[in-house]
């Protein structure tokens, strides 16, 4: 009975072991399969199959402007190679993310502040963000309120500008 328990507990463990062996590989393939869309990308613009993109078969993606594709030829050969295209768009598309990011945070926070104002009738205002630049919107009661909404939020760090677009009522 003794060996029983023995050999159910080494089988217990190799299905484990080949369980987190095989995670490990699909976690893998997972990784290369996210890298995937770039590198086809690539094979999609070179008409030419040559492993190379011109600044024209580049300009098909409309990221890639004639600055941008300056920037992305890193070795200043003229054209593009995969590797430079996908480090390159992979890039820009992190900093995109990291805007969009920055962006919830300036509104989330410009929120707060209005809620903390107790002049503020602040469930009234919406405030949207864009590339740092934000928009008020809704109803206040007098323009004193809205320039106050205004002077709270252009004090929050990363807003570049405000557009109040708050309606006074009366």
């Amino acid at each position: 009975m003794k060996q029983l328990t023995q050999n159910s507990a080494v089988v217990v463990a190799c299905i484990i072991a080949i369980g987190s062996t095989s995670a490990m590989a699909f976690d893998t393939d997972k990784v290369k399969n996210e890298q995937t869309p770039l590198a086809s990308e690539f094979v999609a613009l070179d008409v030419s199959a040559n492993g190379e993109l011109t600044a024209k078969e580049a300009s098909v993606d409309t990221l890639f402007t004639h600055n941008n594709f300056v920037k992305a030829d890193v070795d200043k050969n003229g054209t593009l190679n995969q590797n430079e295209y996908v480090t390159y768009k992979s890039e820009q598309q992190q900093k995109t993310v990291g805007r969009v990011i920055d962006d919830s945070v300036i509104t989330t926070k410009a929120k707060a502040e209005l809620l903390a104002e107790k002049e503020l009738k602040s469930v009234q205002i919406s405030v949207e963000t864009h590339k740092g630049n934000v928009i008020l919107s809704g109803f206040v009661d007098d323009l004193a309120t809205k320039k106050k909404a205004e002077q709270i939020v252009a004090k929050i760090e990363g807003v570049k500008s405000v557009k109040n677009g708050l309606v006074v009522k009366g």
